[in-house]
């Protein structure tokens, strides 16, 4: 109860009535804020599955915990699970799914196996700058698995017209140079065979297998 300045009770019916439309206007506010948060998120759910499954940039078509979920099962190793997360991040800073490049790494590195001459954290196969062979030197060795990632994402980023996220790898600028004397920019899975990116004539049906998986899991 309040008092007037006489030190008679007042009416304090006013006082509550103002304090309850503020905590009614703080609600509504939040209630909006929430509905607006969750109105950008299924808009950019649903455009990423509007994406093309062979389409190389846009969102990703499967969640982070769905492409985790099939890398365990599928029995990958520390060298894919540590890395996913950091796809996640860094892939979508060059609007490239996210989902492609780990799929990619996957079929790279056989699932984090690494039977080939590539290395850890060298997560898709990626030469040295120049004229190299084909022997263990003459590939990239990254130290840490995010710079095994920020890697794949700039060489991908050269295919496809992108700027490189901090200082690229050398071989970047070799390709970069080569698709642009193709006169175009890679925009879909198809496009990495043919010497591209890779020599194998079934290499984009093994990342689409893996895409397929992953829908699955």
């Amino acid at each position: 109860m309040q008092y007037d300045w006489t030190g008679h009770a007042g009416d304090d019916s006013g006082f509550w009535r103002g304090k309850m439309k503020r905590i009614g206007l703080v609600l509504l506010a939040a209630f909006l804020a929430l509905g607006l948060a969750s109105h950008v998120q299924a808009e950019t759910v649903q455009k990423a599955a509007m994406r093309d499954p062979g389409e190389i940039l846009g969102g990703a078509r499967h969640s982070q915990a769905k492409v985790e979920r099939y890398a365990r099962r599928m029995g990958s190793t520390r060298y894919i699970m540590r890395t996913i997360p950091i796809y996640y991040k860094l892939a979508p800073q060059r609007n490239i799914a996210p989902d492609v490049l780990v799929a990619q790494a996957m079929v790279e590195t056989g699932y984090g196996r690494y039977g080939g001459d590539s290395k850890p954290w060298n997560m898709a196969g990626i030469k040295k700058g120049g004229n190299v062979g084909d022997a263990p030197r003459d590939f990239e060795r990254p130290a840490t698995p995010y710079a095994g990632v920020r890697m794949h994402v700039n060489h991908m980023a050269a295919y496809t017209g992108k700027s490189p996220i901090g200082k690229p790898h050398d071989r970047f600028y070799d390709a970069r140079a080569a698709q642009k004397a193709r006169g175009y920019w890679i925009r879909n899975i198809g496009q990495l065979g043919g010497g591209i990116w890779a020599t194998d004539s079934t290499y984009d049906d093994k990342i689409r297998r893996i895409l397929y998986g992953m829908s699955r899991a």
